[in-house]
């Protein structure tokens, strides 16, 4: 099956959640406010960091199945318990971990009420069942694309997000703002994911023999994993430790500001992100050549497509979030948004070098190149968020991954490709002023001017486009000959 077709049911599953968290945001923001909803953040964000016992398991299960495409069923299944009893394993310690650290955190770090204080602490051990429940997930995701099984994988995805949106929501509306039940409520729901996912393994795997513990094949996916897990353990942190400053120094509340449209925007990389998943196994048993190829020509499609999208939501980021969650949560939303959009561009694009480094069994340059930013990043976001506020996270956060992108493009040969983001990356900067800059008749020129100008660019830049941009004029033409005659 194509590439194509993989990055379409990739893209369906990402989409899906999105369009169904436009309606369910602002029923939790309305059911439970905003501390609440800031405090869940966090709650989710510190869970977040806890993937790291997942150890890189879940890409090396995608990694060595790949490879395994054309060798007997006993060989995955053993890769495929193996690593699902590591990760199980690593999950468990993981829980017992967050049960021991995570009390005096949220006891003393974060400002919040009394109130909310002892609700959180009160939902630690279900948090920590969170632990496990996520890294299982991971090896059995990891095996669906490993077996290019993308359909049913993100078909088994999109019926947990639902789940983990909708239980928890209707549980609010039932029995109040309490997080002592709206926590349990999205571990079950987080459950019936996994449940799902193991269903859809015994087929594509598959798997017909008892589960069996393989030494060996232990030590191959944790030789690969082992730089995954750096990446695992350091990139989730350089991912949330804004909004974890931000709580520290500003309070809760005001992480509801920033995570809302952090957690919106970041959807904007689902394309590249839907792209680099379904093009890593093929990437993973290519050539050298032909994955370079590969890679060169995804990365421009990307740009090619993204700018202009990126482009008009800078320039209608105020309006949709006015119109969305009202004027006085927008402004202060919306600003942080536009610049955090910005990073997702830069993110998304960087997307095809990081995937075609652990394609070549690289993953330690990924993760190295995590650990190099750690400790810049964590004083420029503390610096920044003091001085600044929520804007200052926020350009730190979108620097950083300007930086982690020039690595990326670098290590992986593609700098050339880097080289012609230039003209587009200005384009951005002139939409991201024109949209905060005071509405008059000359803004909106100059807005319908970027988009034309971006649109054309995208259309010079990608041969695919011009050519479709063609056959629509051709069409166009013939349709309006019909109609005169």
């Amino acid at each position: 099956m194509s590439i194509r077709k993989h990055t379409a049911y990739n893209l369906a599953g990402s989409l899906a959640p999105l369009l169904l968290s436009l309606f369910t945001v602002p029923a939790y923001l309305h059911l439970i406010g905003n501390a609440r909803y800031g405090v869940l953040a966090i709650v989710w964000l510190f869970l977040g960091y806890f993937g790291a016992f997942d150890l890189g398991l879940s890409r090396a299960s995608a990694f060595h199945i790949a490879r395994l495409r054309d060798s007997a069923a006993t060989e995955r299944e053993q890769v495929f318990w193996t690593a699902l009893m590591l990760n199980f394993g690593f999950g468990l310690v993981g829980g017992l971990v967050l049960l021991v650290i995570a009390q005096p955190i949220f006891g003393h770090l974060f400002k919040m009420s009394a109130e909310l204080r002892s609700e959180v602490l009160s939902s630690l051990p279900w948090i920590a069942v969170c632990v496990p429940i996520a890294t299982v997930s991971g090896v059995l995701s990891g095996a669906l694309q490993g077996r290019e099984w993308f359909g049913i994988s993100n078909a088994m995805s999109v019926a947990s997000s639902f789940l983990t949106q909708l239980v928890p929501l209707a549980v609010a509306m039932l029995h109040g703002p309490d997080l002592t039940w709206i926590i349990p409520a999205t571990v079950w729901a987080r459950t019936a994911g996994v449940i799902l996912l193991m269903l859809s393994c015994i087929r594509a795997v598959p798997l017909s023999n008892k589960p069996r513990y393989q030494h060996g094949k232990a030590r191959a996916l944790l030789s690969y994993g082992g730089w995954i897990a750096l990446s695992n353990l350091v990139a989730p942190f350089l991912v949330t430790i804004d909004q974890m400053i931000i709580g520290a120094i500003i309070g809760v509340q005001a992480v509801a500001y920033y995570a809302v449209p952090f957690n919106f925007v970041k959807r904007g990389s689902i394309f590249s992100s839907a792209m680099a998943a379904s093009m890593f196994p093929q990437l993973s048993r290519e050539s050298r050549t032909e994955g370079d190829s590969m890679a060169n020509d995804a990365v421009m499609g990307l740009a090619t497509i993204m700018t202009p999208l990126v482009v008009v939501g800078l320039l209608v980021m105020p309006i949709f979030f006015n119109l969305w969650l009202g004027p006085e949560f927008a402004h202060q939303a919306a600003p942080v948004g536009a610049v955090l959009l910005m990073g997702v561009w830069i993110n998304s694009l960087a997307f095809i070098p990081f995937g075609l480094l652990q394609a070549r069994n690289r993953p330690d340059l990924t993760g190295k190149f995590h650990l190099y930013e750690l400790v810049p990043f964590v004083a420029l976001i503390w610096i920044a968020t003091h001085e600044f506020g929520l804007l200052g996270a926020a350009w730190a956060w979108t620097f950083r991954v300007a930086v982690d992108a020039v690595l990326m493009f670098t290590a992986a040969g593609q700098i050339r490709q880097c080289k012609r983001m230039l003209v587009p990356a200005i384009l951005l900067l002139l939409a991201w002023w024109c949209a905060f800059d005071s509405f008059t008749a000359v803004r909106v020129a100059l807005a319908a001017v970027l988009v034309l100008v971006t649109s054309s660019w995208s259309i010079h830049a990608e041969p695919r486009l011009q050519r479709l941009a063609l056959r629509a004029a051709s069409w166009s033409k013939h349709i309006k000959a019909r109609l005169q005659s």
